[in-house]
């Protein structure tokens, strides 16, 4: 829903938050454009939240070139065929639409090992207990806790 899960724009408006340095990371995806708007980000990071960001992999590595201090979670189906099923489901884009997503997704694959983690998307269960498990981890690195012991 526009403005609720996405913010839907034209093309040009698009290209003009590029040259605006808008976004935090953007890419055309399978003939659409996506993009991750900095400022969004940014807000709910000053908030002390936490950002996650369901993006493929150029726009994961734009994103780390920016902030290498990110955390980067490769989340795979469990297998091909479950993806294919997925994708197929969804009932929302041809079946060659699917096909290239099915291409691209073997292209991903082979860069899962520069993430800092794996999860295997299973069932939501399994898959948001392992996020929710990173996400713990990584709040209890040192950098974010050693201030609580120190005088001042």
């Amino acid at each position: 829903i526009d403005g609720v899960h996405y913010h839907f724009t034209d093309v040009d408006e698009f290209r003009k938050m590029i040259s605006e340095d808008a976004f935090l990371e953007y890419a055309e995806y399978v003939g659409n454009f996506y993009g991750t708007p900095r400022k969004y980000v940014d807000e709910a990071m000053a908030a002390g939240k936490d950002a996650i960001l369901d993006i493929e992999i150029q726009g994961a590595a734009q994103v780390h070139t920016l902030r290498p201090e990110v955390v980067r979670i490769f989340i795979a189906p469990p297998s091909w065929e479950e993806l294919e099923r997925r994708l197929t489901a969804r009932n929302t884009d041809s079946p060659e639409k699917v096909q290239e997503r099915l291409l691209r997704a073997k292209v991903e694959l082979k860069a899962a090992d520069q993430y800092d983690y794996f999860v295997i998307n299973d069932n939501v269960e399994n898959a948001v207990a392992e996020l929710r498990a990173i996400m713990l981890a990584e709040h209890c690195r040192p950098t974010d806790r050693i201030h609580l012991l120190r005088e001042a």
